[in-house]
């Protein structure tokens, strides 16, 4: 009875942070999502879209692609690097888990509908790491002058996609194209 009733609280407990608070659901408010929200889209706001704004993509401005600029490519810069630095890999410091730490600071991965995909955890300033919603660590993210962000997998390859910060408080993920994915963090 003891281990069910314990077993029971630990659910809750991981399903309470599983939940979207309200000022960060798109779901519920409504002018949190892209397609909701003029600002914040890239496809009305040029200012925050890669394909007409080449400071914002890594593949027109060298000095956001990890392939052109060392201190971003954390195959080159070790202090990036979550499987190097230990204070940035999550499975050494459980605490960086959103699923295991009420207090994580981040972002809610949200797809084209609004649902709920995935945590990205700031690691540091420059680094923020990617978790699927059962708080399995699927990669992370490294930070450019530009306020973008370079995806890499787990093998520390970059995978092409990059992420732009909107006008407000959010990011769009964009493929090796520079098209928006659909997909968006608040």
């Amino acid at each position: 009875m003891k281990l069910a009733l314990l077993f029971a609280f630990a659910t809750l407990s991981l399903f309470a942070y599983a939940q979207v608070p309200f000022n960060r659901n798109p779901q519920l408010n409504q002018t949190l999502s892209p397609y909701s929200n003029e600002r914040i889209s890239p496809l009305k706001n040029l200012k925050i879209n890669p394909q007409f704004n080449w400071h914002l993509n890594p593949y027109s401005n060298a000095a956001i692609n990890p392939g052109s600029n060392a201190l971003i490519n954390p195959k080159l810069n070790t202090k990036i690097n979550p499987h190097y630095n230990e204070l940035l890999n999550p499975l050494r410091s459980l605490s960086l888990n959103p699923l295991m730490n009420g207090n994580w600071l981040g972002y809610y991965l949200f797809d084209k509908e609004g649902n709920h995909l995935g945590y990205y955890v700031r690691g540091d300033q420059l680094v923020m790491l990617c978790f699927d919603l059962k708080g399995k660590w699927t990669g992370y993210m490294v930070q450019t002058d530009n306020n973008t962000y370079n995806y890499f997998d787990l093998n520390d390859e970059w995978t092409g996609i990059f992420a732009c910060t909107d006008s407000d408080s959010g990011i769009n993920m964009f493929n090796k194209e520079g098209e928006w994915t659909g997909d968006y963090a608040r």
